[in-house]
């Protein structure tokens, strides 16, 4: 299910619809990963988290691989977790795009191991 905006009071609603995962999770409408991940990471694939309206349109590399390796780390140690922007939209740099693929390749292998 891709949904935008705040799904977290929805969590449950999307499970007993029979959903398998869920994406965006978008970080700019408050969406706590960890929590998302604590309440329902063991019954969805979640995808997403990678934050747009400012990290794949205005952020440094540092800034991208920052984000990936919270998301990562936040969502990805036990499986079910697919790194993704949140959405996408006209003024996304390839640039930040690119950086976001490039960090999951660094820090996305099985078993995680982050600093």
């Amino acid at each position: 299910l891709h949904t935008d905006g705040q799904v977290t009071p929805l969590l449950d609603f999307v499970i007993d619809c029979g959903f398998d995962g869920l994406h965006s999770l978008e970080p700019t409408a408050g969406v706590d990963l960890a929590l998302v991940k604590k309440k329902v990471g063991h019954k969805l694939c979640l995808l997403g988290n990678i934050d747009v309206a400012y990290d794949l349109t205005y952020g440094t590399k540092e800034e991208v691989f920052n984000s990936v390796k919270h998301a990562i780390k936040t969502a990805g140690r036990d499986g079910g977790f697919i790194v993704s922007a949140a959405n996408m939209h006209p003024a996304v740099k390839v640039d930040n795009l690119q950086w976001m693929v490039e960090a999951t390749k660094e820090f996305g292998d099985y078993p995680i191991n982050l600093k």
